[in-house]
């Protein structure tokens, strides 16, 4: 009875360590390494104001192109009293991979020697809307169009209730004077 005792005692023990055996091998760990390199591709920022890449070069003073229409009484091309004409900003960000807040500022110039020159008004698809301070707006990744194009209206204001200007004042403007706008094009990707 001793030996079959330790008989069964044995294989009990044979079977447990069979087991142990078998449910370590099933609940094993797997570890394996790979490594590899990869080339990411970085956005493209390259936005244009008025044709001119402003990464390159920002200033684009030479892009601004006014436009006075004249009427009977004053020559096309030129700004006096009473003359109102216009010039666009175009920003353009076909080449961009993000998206971009956009702040256009419009100053008169330090050289500025005419007060009385006003920005009235800009135009955005056809809208027309009061020019306060400046304008804020986005182009978008996933807008279809990623162009934009605002038509600022300049004028020489003459009238006599709201003018700073006088006569005089006018006439040596006309002759010796500066009209001189600063604008400021300022973008920013949008986190």
């Amino acid at each position: 009875m001793k030996i079959k005792r330790k008989i069964i005692f044995f294989i009990a023990l044979m079977s447990l360590f069979y087991c142990i055996t078998f449910m370590q091998d099933t609940y094993a760990k797997y570890v394996s390494s790979a490594t590899a390199n990869t080339d990411l591709t970085i956005a493209r920022w390259n936005i244009l104001v008025n044709s001119q890449d402003i990464i390159e070069n920002s200033n684009f003073s030479q892009t601004i192109v006014p436009t006075f229409e004249g009427t009977t009484n004053i020559r096309s091309g030129v700004i006096a009293p009473t003359a109102e004409g216009y010039f666009d900003i175009t920003l353009n960000g076909q080449n961009t991979d993000v998206s971009f807040s956009y702040t256009i500022s419009l100053d008169k110039s330090d050289d500025n020697t005419v007060s009385d020159l006003v920005i009235y008004k800009y135009t955005i698809d056809g809208v027309d809307y009061t020019y306060d301070s400046s304008i804020t707006g986005n182009i978008l990744l996933n807008d279809e169009v990623k162009t934009k194009t605002i038509r600022f209206h300049v004028r020489w204001n003459d009238n006599a209730s709201t003018q700073t200007m006088n006569n005089a004042d006018d006439t040596e403007a006309a002759n010796s004077g500066v009209a001189a706008l600063d604008v400021n094009v300022n973008v920013i990707q949008i986190q």
